[in-house]
């Protein structure tokens, strides 16, 4: 494995090279928080509080 110093620390980990995971798992955390704030907002809402 080459070592790409921009990606990479002293120990040989790559910081950009991940399965994919972790992409999906931002992705699910972020329309977790979106729908989570939008449900706030429209319980604010209806209840005058906005």
């Amino acid at each position: 494995m080459e070592r790409r110093p921009v990606t990479m620390d002293k120990s040989g980990f790559d910081y950009m090279a991940n399965s994919g995971q972790e992409e999906k798992d931002r992705d699910y955390v972020g329309i977790i928080l979106a729908l989570i704030i939008m449900a706030f907002i429209t319980i604010c809402q209806y209840n005058g509080l906005l």
